[in-house]
């Protein structure tokens, strides 16, 4: 039975984390909640994934062909997480991001 990631800690920190950030940026609107949702459906999705290649590992027996195959959870999360990046672009996370200032450093002290 798969685990039910909605019930992590991990989740609630993420989906409250997101949520905060969008409430802060006043984008309330039913369809940012939407995305908002999809977006952690398809994370719960990955981890799912990533569950399934940590225990089959990344390559199978195919027990048709009698021979080694990629695991399809590899090719699958590899899409999911495309599906997530763009959603998270769409909310504007990305543009976040780039506009964070640098962290400071003590080179100054050298």
């Amino acid at each position: 039975m798969a685990k039910d990631w909605t019930k992590t800690k991990a989740y609630r920190e993420l989906k409250a984390g997101l949520a905060d950030n969008l409430a802060a940026r006043e984008l309330v609107e039913p369809v940012y909640r939407d995305m908002l949702n999809r977006y952690l459906e398809l994370w719960c999705e990955c981890q799912q994934l990533g569950e399934d290649i940590r225990e089959r590992g990344v390559v199978v027996m195919d027990e048709k062909r009698g021979m080694l195959v990629e695991n399809r959870s590899c090719t699958i999360r590899h899409q999911t997480s495309q599906k997530m990046l763009d959603i998270y672009n769409a909310l504007g996370f990305r543009e976040l991001s780039t506009r964070a200032p640098a962290p400071e450093t003590d080179d100054d002290e050298l």
